[in-house]
């Protein structure tokens, strides 16, 4: 429940940003970004299409291009599965029932292959912890490689206010290596 009233009050602080703030805000956050983290050796990357006011992640792709790396992107496959598939030059992109873009395709890569993940959050408690929509799709998605000695750089891209002072984390839950607000580097692993 707590979580829930947590999500339903970040959403609605969320609404409130005016473009401007999103628009200087996502661009420092993603300049930092490339700066703090070595995207030029990180070969298969998760980033996300922006949903409501998440941060966007042009400059990050157009580094990753730079590097000629591989990107992905997640897709919801059923009611409890998200796979991540592969974004190039010939994808299909449509929207799925929540009104995310998603790629269509069958170049899917399992999450023990990634170097570095970027996922959206609605929310990141005092530990690192991340706090979603709700629909379990990402901590169910990477449950085996957050507990392995060798998984990808897990980062989050988000504003100030989305960091809770609250300890709100369950063992489920995808903990964060590192969140990039428009102000601070946030490490926790």
């Amino acid at each position: 429940m707590v979580k829930n009233n947590i999500r339903k009050s970040l959403l609605e602080q969320g609404q409130l940003l005016s473009d401007k703030f999103i628009i200087d805000a996502n661009n420092e956050i993603q300049s930092t970004a490339i700066n703090k983290i070595n995207l030029k050796d990180s070969l298969n990357n998760l980033l996300y299409f922006p949903f409501r006011k998440e941060v966007t992640l042009e400059v990050v792709t157009e580094e990753l291009k730079k590097y000629s790396q591989n990107i992905y992107m997640p897709r919801i496959i059923s009611e409890t599965k998200i796979k991540f598939n592969l974004l190039d030059s010939k994808s299909l992109i449509h929207k799925n029932k929540y009104g995310i873009h998603e790629i269509i395709n069958e170049n899917y890569l399992d999450p023990v292959f990634f170097n570095t993940m970027f996922v959206p959050f609605v929310g990141v408690d005092i530990k690192g912890y991340r706090l979603g929509y709700g629909g379990g799709y990402f901590d169910r998605a990477l449950e085996k490689i957050t507990k392995s000695i060798d998984k990808p750089l897990l980062v989050g891209l988000g504003y100030n206010y989305q960091i809770i002072d609250e300890d709100f984390g369950e063992k489920h839950d995808i903990k964060y290596d590192i969140v990039i607000t428009e102000t601070d580097i946030l490490s926790f692993s």
